[in-house]
Formats: C-alpha cells, structure tokens, sequence
C-alpha cells in the first residue's frame, strides 16, 4: 500500500472522531505547553543572568587582602625573690590581699593586610596578564542644590578601567589619563536620585568638595540589568582622587602617598591559559609578600567559576520543572494510547476487509501509527505555540513592570525537543494497538461483532 494512501486513511480516522481525537489532543497540547514554556523561560534567564555577571566583571579577576588572624599567648610573669612563675597562682599583694590570678590566656592578634604598588608591579610581571587596574573605594555624601544623598565612590586607574569595564558611556566620555576633579556617574544616579538631573559639565559636591561630571553611562539593559546599579558604584573618578576624597585635613597626608588598593582588578589574554596564570599570580603574589599557603593574605577571587556554578543550578532547576511538568505529557500518552486501542475496536471489520483484499500487516500497523502521530503531532504544534505565547506573555508583564524593553524569547532547543517529544510519544502511544491490529486474522475480523 502506498504512503499517501495509508496517510489518507489515518487522516479519515482522526476525522471520523473529532471529539475523542481532540480530547486526547488537549492532553497532549497541556503536557507540551508547560514542557516547552518552562525550558524557554529556564534559558531566557539563564542568559540574562549570565549577561548580568559578566556586566559586573564577568571576565576580570579580582583580588582583595585577607586579614589573617594568629593566636598568641601571653608570656609567663616571673618574678626575681622567688624565681617561679605565677601562671596559673595568684600573687600576694603588700597589703596581704591576694591578686587576680594570671594565665596564659590566648589572644587574637590581628596582622592588617594591605594591597600596595609593589602588587601591581608584581602581577604587571605575569605574561599572561593584560590588563592591571587598582580600586580605591569609599563612601561619599554628595550634594546637588538643596538635596544630598550618599553614594558608593570608585576609585579608579583612568589608563586601565575604560578598556577593561563591561559599562558603556551614554553622555559625554570615559575617564583620561590626567583628569583631575572629575566624575563619570551611572545613569540611575543621574536620572533618577534627585528631582532634577544631573548633566553633563555640571558640578557636584562629595564630602563638600567639587567635582565636574564628565561622562555619564549608558543604562544596562536587559531583564537583570538594573542590579548593576544595585551592587554597583555611582561614581567613578581616577583613585588618586579618593585619598583626598576621604582625608579632609593633611593629617593623614602620608596615608594617601601609600597607594594602598582596596582590591585590584586584572585581565587576561585571551590566549592565556586561564588556570595555569591563576596559579602563577597567586604563586608569584605568595613570593613578593612572604606568605605561604597557609599564612595567605590576600584572596584571588574568580568570577568564571561563579557564572559556571550559576549555569549549572539553573539547567538543573529547568531540568527538575520540565520533569515535573513532563509528567502531563505520560498522561497525554496514556489518552492517545486509550484512543487507539478503541479504534482497533471499532475497526476491526474494516481491517479484516483490508487484510481480506491484500492488504499486509505491515500497512495496518503503520496506519495506526500514523494515526497516533497525527495526533500528537497537531497537539504538539498547537501546545510550542501556547507555550511560547505564555512565555511572551510573563515577559511582557515583567517588562512593564520594571519598566525595561520587551525582548522576545525563543528556545530553538526547546521548540525542537517538544516536537520530537510529542511524536515519539504518539508512536509510543500508538505502537501496542497498531501491533495488536496488525495481528487479526482476516477470519476472526471479520466475523467480529
């Protein structure tokens, strides 16, 4: 029997029971709706995420010291008439009274640990090291007219942070070498923090002291974007401004020749082996500071495993919903396979007449199979279509909600796998009643009742 003979019957079968074929297609439209709307919206945030991290520095290697702590004892009090010690005793006063008792009781001493020049030069050294930027910050009380707020000041090398920042300027430029008394703000502290907005060229006041603003940066977009501005700074000014910044006398004038970091930001090449230069910085780092593994005072941190851990624990939670929801589907296949078994029933005189007149066991079968995916497959088509308007719909709401653009989503990967889900479901369905009818015998069909 030919294909499209055979398809033709199958299609005339699915007619002849509108009610019971779209009943079980419903089942099927629900299980592949909720599979493909949960993997779409796993992967939409999943990059949104990603794209969130890496704007905060996604490839940039941070370093910050790490005070260590050590524990010492005090020494034991000896006294020269009795030369013994008085751990553990008490000691007898001239009026006869007996002293507090002294033991060695242990002390917390704590070894500040300082990110310097002398790091910077070190880490200048590494050859698969690009770029080298120090972070100078502080907090700061910055006024406009009438109004004041307080704000998150970085300090930063103007050489460096442009070619290394993931930020882009909206209005007027990044920092230079050279600048003095200027600033570079977010965009939510220039639009959004006082009644009025900050423009560019204007002159604000931190900690009573003018700065002019010479850039302002662009909005991050995206879903996430607005937790840059969360976490963020809202002002950027070249770090030998901040030691002023934060000393309002010349007391502390020595203090500000230090050039001391609060972290220090670096890049690689990208032909570096990542790993192996990690492993060479905090090598050489141990070296130029004296410290060994165990007495470390400074932590290298790196983002790249933090985004990969992240990637993990959202395929994971995806995985784990379309499992959940996948279990619709297993009911969906219960209905086609229900559906199928009821019209061998009904068809079992019509196959005894096809078996009768040539018809071979091999065409019956593939006829309720083709059935079965006919099925499954319209249901699958309409349930990639609900499920991505579903999705359209959550992120439509989410955008106006946070008052970002909309972004369409898509998952090819998913559209792809819901289709191929819903077919083999369907063959699966429908493989024990088209076995089952593929197998009467012309007699017995025919006689059938």
């Amino acid at each position: 029997m030919k294909l499209a003979k055979i398809l033709k019957i199958a299609l005339n079968m699915v007619k002849a029971n509108k009610l019971r074929s779209w009943l079980t297609i419903i089942g099927v439209i629900i299980g592949i709706a909720s599979v493909m709307a949960i993997v779409t919206t796993g992967e939409y945030f999943q990059e949104q995420v990603t794209e969130t991290l890496e704007g905060l520095g996604g490839d940039t290697i941070t370093i910050v010291a790490s005070t260590p702590f050590e524990i010492s004892y005090e020494e034991d009090v000896e006294y020269e008439d009795t030369g013994e010690s008085t751990e553990g005793s008490a000691v007898t006063t001239e009026s006869g009274g007996e002293s507090e008792n002294y033991t060695s009781d242990p002390l917390e001493v704590e070894t500040e640990a300082e990110l310097t020049r002398m790091d910077v030069f070190v880490l200048r050294s590494i050859p698969g090291v690009e770029y080298v930027n120090v972070n100078v910050e502080d907090g700061a009380e910055l006024k406009l007219g009438s109004e004041s707020t307080f704000v998150w000041v970085k300090g930063v090398d103007p050489n460096v942070w442009p070619e290394i920042t993931k930020k882009k300027v909206g209005e007027g430029r990044m920092l230079t070498p050279g600048d003095r008394a200027v600033v570079v703000i977010s965009n939510e502290l220039a639009k959004n923090t006082f009644e009025k907005e900050i423009r560019l060229n204007q002159m604000i006041l931190l900690n009573g002291k003018s700065y002019r603003v010479i850039g302002i940066l662009a909005k991050d977009g995206g879903l996430l974007g607005g937790l840059g501005g969360l976490f963020g700074s809202s002002v950027y000014m070249p770090y030998q401004e901040v030691y002023s910044l934060r000393n309002n006398n010349d007391e502390d004038a020595s203090e500000r020749e230090r050039d001391v970091y609060n972290n220090i930001e670096l890049t690689l090449h990208k032909d570096a082996d990542y790993d192996a230069t990690l492993h060479e910085i905090e090598r050489k780092l141990r070296l130029s500071r004296r410290v060994t593994e165990d007495t470390q005072d400074f932590y290298v941190n790196s983002p790249k495993e933090a985004i990969e851990s992240t990637r993990k624990l959202i395929n994971g939670l995806t995985a784990f919903l379309a499992f959940i929801a996948g279990i619709s589907l297993l009911v969906g296949s219960t209905g086609i396979a229900n559906t199928m078994f009821t019209s061998v029933l009904e068809k079992t005189k019509e196959i005894g007449i096809m078996k009768a007149i040539g018809a071979k066991n091999s065409d019956i079968m593939l006829i309720f199979l083709c059935n079965a995916a006919m099925i499954s497959l319209v249901g699958g088509i309409i349930g990639i279509l609900l499920g991505t308007a579903a999705v359209q719909l959550i992120l439509l709401l989410i955008s106006m909600k946070m008052n970002i653009p909309f972004e369409f989503a898509l998952s090819l990967k998913g559209t792809l796998i819901a289709t191929m889900v819903s077919i083999v479901v369907g063959l699966i369905a429908g493989l024990v009643p088209a076995k089952n009818a593929s197998e009467l015998k012309p007699v017995d069909a025919l006689r059938y009742e």
